[in-house]
């Protein structure tokens, strides 16, 4: 789905979901910290499967990272032209503890970043659990803001949470005589013109 200098994203379906069920079991710290429960045993099919109403699942992506030799590395998850057209909601980013804290998340961001203004976007949001501060400061170093806050039940435990969003610049049309950019090339192929 898409390439980064040491991952890559593939979007994941039903029969994906025994190793991305594996991969949460592994990530158990977040799911805990999160919910204040270990995984339980269909969290890779509720993730699958969850909708926003008034969505389908063309909508939504989830999408697995892996590493050159295909280890799993992360998991992604996205909902486009939601809550408004345009607007993508950011409903998860979740790296195995090895590969935390190595700048991945800022190269995985900037790169979904760069795909949702090449499919439309202009805004993503998404949600900060209270009890999460390192997501907190690593989405403020994104580039998001504090939009409100809410409360949401997470498996019988009541938690806080922050909405936070972060509207798109557009993206720099290609410069140069000879080599144009394939973003720009894609747009006029589907007759977008520049931006």
């Amino acid at each position: 789905m898409f390439e980064l200098t040491g991952c890559f994203g593939v979007r994941l379906d039903e029969a994906r979901a025994p190793e991305l069920q594996a991969f949460y079991e592994g990530c158990a710290d977040y799911v805990e910290l999160i919910t204040g429960q270990p995984p339980g045993p269909d969290e890779a099919a509720d993730l699958l499967r969850s909708l926003p109403r008034g969505k389908g699942h063309e909508d939504k992506f989830v999408i697995g990272l892996f590493d050159a030799p295909g280890h799993q590395v992360g998991v992604l998850d996205v909902v486009r032209d939601y809550p408004k057209p345009g607007e993508w909601y950011l409903g998860l980013l979740m790296f195995g503890p090895s590969w935390r804290n190595r700048g991945l998340g800022d190269r995985v961001y900037h790169r979904l970043e760069e795909w949702v203004r090449e499919l439309g976007g202009h805004t993503l949001h998404l949600v900060v659990q209270e009890q999460n501060p390192g997501a907190l400061r690593f989405w403020k170093r994104m580039g998001f803001e504090v939009r409100g806050m809410g409360k949401q039940l997470l498996k019988g435990r009541e938690s806080v949470f922050l909405r936070m969003s972060r509207a798109l610049s557009p993206a720099p049309e290609a410069t140069g005589t000879f080599v144009k950019s394939w973003v720009a090339a894609w747009r006029r192929a589907r007759g977008e013109g520049p931006r």
